[in-house]
């Protein structure tokens, strides 16, 4: 009994003799925290004194192309613009089909995150390395307000800088607006491609139809262009790419609950018919002569960025 007594009193003899070597690890613990809590706030304080403010996208109109209509306004006889070919459209007006391929493709915790996805870079970068960069499904850590972000805001060059400044500006943005705000700005903000920006000018460009009317194959082909609008496109030699992965996406919003296993086969199964890449025109030396009204009537930056709409006195059908 007795040597069982000692021998306990020499085990907790031990431990009180380390706690002052305890103590004094913890108290350099949290000046090390302390210290790097207070580098992290000059840190954001520095690159965050000069950016631009949030209100910048109501403050500036996205570049619109100006579209010249018949007398009804309901056929649309030629497209002005310049590099960016857009036409703005409300977050409802957009197919339901489209936004579940984007959240599942770009950001499947859009709604859940305050702009950074910690838990999405992680993701992504295990998914990178286990393909080993050499599988079309790649993926990034950046979430949709980042994107935003970036191609309003930023610049390409991939700096620590840019990227703390993206990360200062998305936390903003989060703050000031809501999550379906941020993403219809998306929605009609980013490049699919063949010189469209937006999901509504982008449905009309390869499948010739308004966003709102996009199956779920439709959506996720379009969700598919995003990482790479160039490199994908059904027009050029990585076709089967693009489709194989549509049909990845397809299988996610399924796994995420966006689709049922019946309406995944039909997705799967519907043959995606693009339309034909081509400078559409009707009536042709009509609309040349109204161009070229406009073109001495306005600056030809605005006609290519300001989203006018023409009405002129032909009627499509009697011109038919």
């Amino acid at each position: 009994m007795f040597e069982k007594i000692k021998k306990t009193y020499k085990k907790y003899t031990k431990y009180f003799q380390k706690l002052p070597r305890l103590k004094l690890f913890l108290k350099y613990a949290g000046y090390g925290l302390l210290g790097l809590f207070l580098f992290v706030v000059l840190v954001f304080f520095y690159y965050g004194w000069n950016l631009p403010k949030p209100e910048k996208f109501t403050e500036t109109p996205f570049i619109q192309s100006t579209k010249i209509y018949d007398r009804t306004g309901k056929v649309l006889l030629y497209d002005i613009y310049g590099e960016e070919k857009r036409e703005i459209v409300p977050f409802d007006k957009i197919s339901n089909n489209i936004k579940s391929a984007i959240l599942t493709s770009e950001d499947e915790r859009f709604y859940h995150h305050v702009g950074i996805d910690f838990r999405g870079i992680v993701r992504a970068l295990l998914i990178n390395l286990k393909l080993k960069n050499s599988d079309v499904t790649a993926q990034g850590g950046s979430t949709i307000t980042q994107q935003l972000v970036r191609s309003v805001y930023l610049t390409k060059e991939k700096t620590i800088s840019r990227k703390i400044k993206e990360i200062i500006l998305s936390l903003e943005l989060e703050t000031r607006y809501s999550k379906d705000q941020i993403f219809d700005w998306y929605l009609n903000k980013v490049p699919f491609g063949e010189n469209s920006y937006g999901a509504e000018a982008a449905s009309q460009t390869y499948f010739n139809k308004p966003a709102s009317d996009l199956t779920s194959a439709e959506g996720a082909v379009l969700a598919a262009l995003l990482p790479a609008p160039s490199y994908y496109s059904p027009y050029g030699s990585h076709k089967d790419e693009l489709l194989r992965r549509k049909d990845i996406i397809l299988d996610k919003m399924a796994n995420l609950g966006y689709l049922s296993q019946d309406e995944l086969k039909k997705a799967k199964e519907q043959t995606i018919t693009f339309s034909e890449i081509k400078d559409s025109i009707k009536a042709p030396h009509f609309v040349f002569y109204i161009k070229k009204y406009l073109e001495d009537k306005y600056d030809p930056e605005e006609l290519q960025e300001k989203g006018l709409k023409i009405y002129t006195t032909l009627d499509w059908d009697l011109q038919e």
